[in-house]
């Protein structure tokens, strides 16, 4: 479904009734579920959903992402080359990547890491960094203030972005090097 990347969160077939609460979790999952009860649909209101029987994707509204243009611009070129190579994908599996794709899913993922970090230009002004007696430092990310930052048009996206466990590996590690970069 998403080769050649791999899936690197929870993946379960069926998820039992007991554990209805995981589908507030706030990481990626993929689940499946028998029955849609009135529990299970207040509990889905900010996810995709796929109905396999119906052949239906359903999803959340989800705001505009910032610097869209931008984005696709950047990622437009890369399409073009797998444009190119459409023959291909239909007469191998798509496990079996060629060169050019390979490069492609490399030049995505770059693509995708620069966007998101640029968010994080300016993360260092909205952090907190606190001197333990044994000179460890700690830094918090004053989240309102970050999100206050952008402009009024992209703070809905940047919201939900910083509830996300994206947003959460990506500031540790640049927090982290502040803490570092100081000592």
């Amino acid at each position: 479904m998403i080769r050649p990347f791999e899936w690197q969160s929870l993946l379960l077939p069926v998820l039992p009734k007991e554990m209805l609460d995981f589908l507030e979790a706030p990481v990626p999952f993929i689940v499946g579920i028998q029955h849609k009860s009135n529990e299970v649909s207040s509990k889905i209101s900010n996810t995709i959903r796929v109905n396999v029987y119906k052949n239906q994707v359903k999803t959340c509204s989800i705001p505009h992402l910032p610097r869209q243009k931008e984005l696709s611009s950047a990622l437009e070129p890369i399409h073009a080359k797998l444009a190119a190579e459409g023959g291909s994908a239909g007469r191998h599996p798509v496990y079996k990547c060629n060169d050019v794709q390979t490069k492609a899913a490399d030049d995505f993922l770059a693509v995708l890491r620069s966007y998101f970090e640029s968010f994080f230009s300016d993360l260092r002004s909205h952090t907190i960094t606190n001197v333990q007696s044994n000179n460890d430092r700690v830094s918090l990310l004053l989240k309102d203030s970050f999100v206050d930052s952008f402009p009024i048009g992209d703070q809905p996206f940047i919201k939900l972005l910083v509830d996300t466990q994206l947003f959460s590996v990506l500031t540790d590690a640049a927090l982290s090097s502040y803490e570092t970069d100081e000592r």
